[in-house]
């Protein structure tokens, strides 16, 4: 989200901008097409994710917790904003180093592919480009602590909202690693990644459950742009985003929700730079009885892009 909220004189400006945007068509659309399923499913299987932003960083540890078992697979995802007319090279890699648990690993360049392009996320970009890589094991050796490294224009930590932006722009990074277990998981990404929303319409999409569900279901959700004000200054409305899933409230504000804190606060960033989320619930009781997650994510004062999601059943 746009470094516009500074002040309240700039909101209605903003707030015309946005408008203009979507009559020019240039946010995604308000659904994603059809029922979407997983572009990878892992049975006997179990997940972590961790994330961290990395505006004006370009440089940060993300951590991953709740992985059991030997490891399956890993994927790390991360999204750039960028000013050309598509995206550079450098944007398509990543570096990645384990951290902890020790040895610490050799650093790998990861070659990403390119999921897709969003409109612009209110930063004055020609678009946004989220990709993903698949890390080797040698790499994810499971919960533990890594450290990433994307293109970014800046690299000196600064407020995103007190400082000229220069790109590219950094949004962040996340790893999703599959361990073994008793869930089968899968992660999605192609059908509704890489789309940019805002305003009245809510976005929408469904996922196909990855496989029988009896017992329990959780929800992970990657995605960037969320914020919770501007800087340090709080504005209500920028973090009044709800999640709905089969029509039971997930996240955000209001009377009956499972958890009243949005999912688009910029979390894995705050309180500075903010701009990444990574979140996770248990959704058990929204999906029961379903064999899909009809997903509904309201952000009337806030421009987010979709990364990714994981899902995991037994």
């Amino acid at each position: 989200m746009q470094n516009t909220f500074r002040c309240s004189l700039r909101r209605h400006a903003f707030s015309l901008s946005v408008v203009l945007a979507v009559a020019a068509g240039l946010f995604g659309s308000a659904s994603a097409a059809g029922q979407i399923s997983p572009f990878k499913t892992y049975s006997a299987a179990s997940y972590g994710t961790g994330g961290i932003a990395l505006r004006n960083r370009g440089t940060g540890v993300l951590h991953v917790s709740g992985v059991t078992g030997r490891v399956q697979d890993a994927y790390l995802y991360w999204a750039i904003l960028f000013n050309t007319t598509t995206p550079g090279k450098t944007l398509y890699n990543a570096l990645l180093t384990r951290v902890f648990p020790f040895p610490v690993s050799y650093p790998v360049t990861l070659q990403g592919t390119l999921l897709g392009i969003g409109a612009d996320p209110c930063w004055s970009s020609k678009g946004v480009a989220v990709f993903r890589a698949q890390v080797p094991k040698s790499i994810a050796a499971g919960n533990g602590a890594y450290e990433v490294t994307i293109a970014s224009g800046r690299t000196d930590g600064s407020d995103p909202w007190a400082t000229s932006s220069v790109f590219p722009l950094a949004e962040g990074a996340s790893m999703v690693i599959v361990g073994s277990g008793a869930w089968t998981v899968g992660i999605y990404d192609a059908g509704f990644t890489a789309t940019t929303f805002y305003g009245s319409n809510p976005f929408t999409y469904t996922l196909n459950l990855p496989g029988p569900l009896s017992t329990d279901a959780l929800w992970d959700n990657i995605g960037a742009g969320g914020q919770a004000g501007s800087s340090r200054h709080n504005v209500p409305y920028t973090d009044s985003e709800t999640t709905t899933i089969n029509s039971t409230q997930i996240a955000g504000p209001g009377t009956g929700t499972l958890n009243p804190d949005s999912d688009w606060n910029g979390s894995a960033g705050l309180p500075i730079p903010q701009l990444w989320d990574d979140t996770g619930h248990d959704i058990f009781s929204a999906v029961s009885g379903d064999t899909t997650a009809a997903f509904s994510i309201f952000a009337p004062g806030n421009c987010l892009v979709t990364v990714s999601n994981v899902l995991a059943v037994r």
